[in-house]
């Protein structure tokens, strides 16, 4: 049967290699969310950048169907569409039609870009968390060693006679 130290100094190795393998597996984990959420994010980005082309379009088709009725409404009236207050008035519907046209773009661009931000940090957060898990396996493992080396199990594989004490010879 194995002495105390012995059970004691295998309960901390296989302890050390569970907790340094659960470490780095939840650090790739972490990656691999990040990387899921960060995906996430860039085709709700163009789902944003899509819906945004189409509101824009919409705007347009509304300004021409305003310019249009405003044609419609001054040639009844017999008023010269291609001079004075009505071509001011036709200029002035399109100027201000694409301005708003121009404005939802940037609108949807902004939340698009957003979007885009954010999945570049999930992304980064994802990296930091697997070097965290990285750096945290690595303590553990120092931790551990530290933790067998103190068993004393140790203090029976390495004596001052054995072959890790010895001088090297070539």
């Amino acid at each position: 049967m194995c002495d105390p130290a012995t059970i004691t100094a295998v309960a901390v190795v296989t302890g050390t290699a569970f907790s340094v393998t659960s470490q780095v597996r939840q650090g790739r984990y972490q990656k691999d969310i990040g990387k899921y959420n960060a995906r996430v994010a860039e085709n709700q980005a163009q789902e944003v950048r899509t819906a945004g082309v189409e509101a824009e379009n919409a705007e347009r088709r509304e300004t021409a169907e305003l310019l249009s009725k405003q044609r419609a409404q001054l040639g009844a009236a017999n008023v010269d569409l291609e001079s004075g207050s009505a071509l001011s008035l036709q200029e002035d519907t399109v100027t201000l039609g694409e301005a708003d046209a121009l404005r939802i773009r940037s609108n949807f661009e902004s939340q698009a870009l957003s979007l885009e931000t954010g999945a570049g940090l999930t992304r980064s957060q994802g990296d930091a968390a697997q070097t965290a898990g990285g750096f945290n396996a690595a303590g553990t493992l120092l931790s551990g060693t530290a933790s067998f080396l103190d068993t004393g199990v140790a203090d029976k594989w390495f004596t001052p006679n054995s072959e890790a004490n010895q001088p090297l010879t070539t």
